[in-house]
C-alpha cells in the first residue's frame, strides 16, 4: 500500500473518532506549538503542521491514534499492524484527552 493510502486510512480512523484532523503552519506559530491532539470547546482535533513530510505525518498520526482505545473500532490491517508496532502504552478513551504529549502543555489551555 503506498504511503499516502496508509496516511489516508489513518485519517479516516481519526474521523471516526470524532477527532478533525487539521492542517496549520504552526512554524511560524508565536505560541511554540507543534503538532499534536488538542481539545477546543468540547470537540478532539489533531493539528497537523503542514511544514511536516507525509512520513512524519504518518508517524505522528499513528502515535496518537495508536494510544487511544481502538476495540470495537474496524481498522483497516495494514493500518492495524502500524498501530501495533508501537511500544505498549496504556490505552486511553478520547473523552479524557486535553491535549497530545506531542503538544507543549502550555498551548492546551484553549477552552
Amino acid at each position: 500500500m503506498h504511503p499516502e493510502q496508509i496516511y489516508q486510512h489513518l485519517e479516516n480512523l481519526a474521523e471516526q473518532l470524532d477527532i478533525s484532523v487539521r492542517y496549520d503552519d504552526l512554524c511560524d506559530s508565536q505560541a511554540g506549538a507543534r503538532s499534536g491532539l488538542c481539545k477546543v470547546r468540547g470537540r478532539h482535533f489533531y493539528i497537523m503542521d503542514t511544514s511536516n513530510t507525509l512520513a512524519e505525518r504518518i508517524r505522528l498520526l499513528t502515535q496518537c491514534l495508536g494510544r487511544l482505545d481502538l476495540e470495537g473500532v474496524y481498522v483497516l490491517p495494514v493500518v492495524r499492524e502500524l498501530l501495533q508496532g508501537l511500544p505498549r502504552t496504556k490505552k486511553r478513551k478520547v473523552p479524557n484527552w486535553t491535549f497530545c504529549e506531542t503538544m507543549k502543555p502550555e498551548t492546551s489551555k484553549l477552552t
